[in-house]
């Protein structure tokens, strides 16, 4: 007997997962995809804004997008299985990568927050999917998206068909294929040319008949002129050849060849992240986790489900026990990196579209090194409160969420808020990422230096997220004497110019001698710079007026605030950077994979001081101290070692300190965390 979806789900844990297009194999891999290379991406999206299809996700990704009001289901979350099996069937049928998404209802007032919402995902979601929303709802968010100046297109998929969702599949992949921004009623249209088509025969002929429907679609885009510039000069038949290709070798197929001549030892990091970005179309794709025979077969166990209703008897299993939702489903292990776009890299407020490289990479950093599903959401909004707002709307399908690259002071309300909003593990990772590896490398330097604690004397240059952080974990640490600098020199209080409530809150604690003064006054007699700032902005004069064996933490990204061979030069005992090829790389991914790892396998209901202690500590002693050596202050982010260590101590703390929901076998997640990294899959915890 042919087995169902229903079955799939229990043995699969749900059906898809998000997996990186390429392996990161060493640090000059990391780099390609991560710092210093995705740097350059954002930089050529930011002057071309058309190359985000080229470059990223955009060009062959949808975000499906589920209330469960059409259903009247009790909570939208049991949707999750609905929207896993239409993304695995756009997948298999038409290599689209749909990304799920459940909204919360019950908070979101009308359609005009469900426009809210589609507006801000059409940074890098240039067609979003609308599935079971409730009749009267779906008149007035089509209405409104008539008029509306979206820069998406957005099909309403309201159909419990196969053969509907097949043809409505086509038409995405015919949107995105030609890169189109459609109203409703265009939609409408090519939906009534699909309509004569004779999918009877199915699932004989398959193929045939996706790509009949596939060119239908296409065809009607060209001749009304609907496609985008940038695809003018291809005409459908090519379209549909690349489809057929598709069918008989694989998605391999869909990839841009390196060239005969293209030599990559020849070009510089910038260069060869362009190349690997333009291969790719991006670094992330959905992976099915089943491996079906073929597509007939495929084809009949959705028939089977759809005339049996698995997905139905699946929401009976979560309505018998709600905790089954996270046992059977993508929930499980799925996390979102949300940003706005207005701080990235040491690049700034460069906007949201040419940020999203930047959160493609780290989405291949959580799932090689914690082996988590990661959605990269990059939102328009500015507004602190209302981008708090956007989150709640998203989150019931997400375990965890990662806020990055939001500019500060507008980041720490942000954090603040949603922490207190969400009930899940939400971590800003450019403040608190950070702020762990640094303390990590500041407690090995400590052994090998012999130094105490409280007699440091620290300088940290730039009072943005990252800055705050560190100087807070540090402090909390027991590092008393600390000066912390901004554009206007170095922060006391009752400065008159240039401070906010946060700064005013880090005068309280630093500088007790209310010294002023610019970068240069406060870096004499200090033993400890760390550097979020910018380029250059540190200089050897600088470090030779620092105390014996200085530390520097140069850690503006691309370039640091100053080179490791300058400050070793001037004296600097040990120089560390926010580079992969540097040595003493402070790298995020050292740290934040293995605490969401700990923080989603406890089901933590955030990620408090006391998990992230224990993160730094489990990256210091990563090393063994016969080992440490001015050039190896921190291991290497790509040991597999690291995040599951990180997590074995993460899931203690989370448990000690009482934000755990459940209980579990450090042991078992450590060996869980390595088993993901090297396999991909693990067991139920």
């Amino acid at each position: 007997m042919q087995p169902g979806l229903k079955q799939l789900f229990l043995r699969t844990n749900g059906l898809i997962s998000i997996k990186p297009k390429i392996r990161i194999t060493d640090n000059y891999t990391l780099s390609l995809v991560y710092s210093p290379g995705v740097g350059y991406i954002c930089q050529v999206i930011q002057k071309n804004p058309d190359l985000l299809y080229d470059l990223t996700i955009t060009g062959n990704s949808v975000a499906l997008l589920s209330d469960g009001s059409r259903s009247q289901i009790k909570k939208p979350s049991w949707m999750i299985p609905n929207l896993e099996a239409i993304s695995a069937l756009y997948k298999a049928f038409y290599d689209i990568d749909a990304y799920p998404v459940i909204l919360d209802k019950e908070i979101m007032n009308g359609s005009d927050d469900y426009l809210l919402i589609l507006d801000n995902l059409s940074t890098t979601y240039k067609t979003i999917v609308l599935v079971d929303i409730e009749e009267k709802l779906t008149q007035e968010i089509l209405q409104k998206l008539e008029n509306a100046k979206l820069d998406c297109t957005v099909v309403i998929s309201n159909t419990h068909s196969l053969v509907e969702q097949l043809k409505d599949a086509a038409l995405i992949k015919s949107v995105l294929d030609s890169r189109s921004i459609l109203k409703p009623t265009q939609i409408e249209q090519i939906r009534l040319k699909l309509k004569d088509l004779d999918f009877t025969q199915l699932p004989s002929y398959l193929t045939v008949t996706l790509s009949s429907a596939y060119a239908v679609s296409l065809n009607e885009i060209h001749k009304n002129g609907l496609f985008h510039h940038t695809v003018k000069n291809i005409t459908p038949s090519q379209f549909v050849s690349k489809l057929n290709d598709l069918y008989l070798y694989g998605e391999i197929a869909y990839y841009n060849r390196w060239t005969p001549k293209q030599f990559l030892q020849n070009n510089d990091i910038n260069q060869n992240s362009l190349e690997l970005h333009k291969r790719y179309n991006g670094v992330i794709t959905i992976a099915l986790k089943f491996n079906p025979r073929s597509l007939e077969d495929l084809y009949r166990i959705y028939e089977l489900s759809y005339r049996n209703n698995d997905i139905l008897e699946i929401q009976k299993l979560f309505e018998a026990d709600p905790k089954k939702i996270r046992e059977v489903t993508i929930k499980k292990n799925y996390a979102a990196i949300v940003t706005n776009g207005t701080a990235i890299l040491g690049l700034g407020n460069i906007g949201p579209s040419a940020g999203s490289p930047v959160m493609e990479g780290k989405s291949v950093l959580f799932n090689a090194l914690g082996g988590i599903d990661l959605m990269p959401i990059c939102f328009k909004e500015r507004d602190p409160h209302k981008l708090v707002q956007l989150i709640r709307f998203i989150a019931p399908i997400f375990s965890a969420i990662n806020l990055e690259d939001l500019r500060a002071p507008d980041c720490f309300p942000i954090e603040e808020e949603a922490i207190h909003s969400i009930h899940i593990p939400l971590m800003h990772d450019d403040q608190h990422g950070t702020a762990v590896v640094s303390l990590a490398a500041l407690i090995n330097y400590l052994k090998l230096t012999k130094k105490n604690v409280k007699d440091l004397k620290l300088v940290i240059n730039g009072a943005g997220a990252a800055g705050v952080a560190i100087c807070k974990l540090l402090h909390g640490h027991g590092v008393e004497d600390i000066l912390i600098c901004d554009t206007e020199g170095v922060i006391y209080e009752g400065r008159p110019k240039n401070m906010n409530s946060f700064k005013n809150d880090l005068a309280k604690f630093t500088n007790k001698n209310k010294i002023a003064g610019k970068l240069e006054d406060a870096v004499k007699g200090r033993d400890l710079f760390v550097g979020v700032s910018s380029a250059g902005a540190l200089t050897q004069d600088m470090v030779r007026t620092m105390n014996k064996d200085p530390f520097i933490l140069a850690l503006a990204n691309p370039i640091p605030e100053i080179m490791p061979d300058e400050a070793i030069k001037a004296g600097a005992f040990i120089v560390a950077t926010g580079r992969s090829d540097f040595n003493n790389q402070v790298n995020n991914s050292l740290a934040f994979p293995g605490i969401f790892r700990g923080a989603i396998d406890t089901k933590a209901k955030e990620i408090n001081l006391q998990m992230k202690i224990a993160a730094a500590y489990a990256i210091a002693n990563s090393i063994k101290e016969n080992e440490l050596s001015p050039i190896r202050i921190l291991p290497g982010a790509l040991t597999a070692e690291i995040p599951a260590n990180v997590a074995r101590a993460v899931a203690i703390a989370a448990m000690e300190s009482g934000v755990a929901q459940v209980k579990v076998d450090p042991e078992e997640v450590f060996d869980n965390t390595r088993k993901l990294i090297m396999e991909g899959s693990i067991p139920t915890l």
